[in-house]
């Protein structure tokens, strides 16, 4: 992703060369639109763009965390 600042990639469980990668973005949609995180799954590290992407707005992330720990809990 253009502008994108790679944090972390994570290997995926249960694929041969997957990963999960988060990364920041400033301005993901053009000039003055808001921070977002960038989470990518990708299936294989050879594909050019991943498989699934989703962008959460930095106003809504400390919720999404939250959201997260509570589902880990569950499993």
């Amino acid at each position: 992703m253009k502008d994108a600042q790679l944090i972390k990639e994570i290997p995926l469980a249960s694929t041969d060369n997957g990963a999960i990668t988060v990364a920041t973005v400033k301005e993901p949609y053009g000039k003055d639109s808001s921070p977002v995180v960038s989470l990518g799954i990708w299936l294989s590290k050879t594909s050019e763009e991943p498989d699934w992407k989703v962008h959460i707005p930095v106003e809504n992330l400390d919720e999404v965390i939250l959201a997260l720990q509570e589902a880990k809990k569950e499993l």
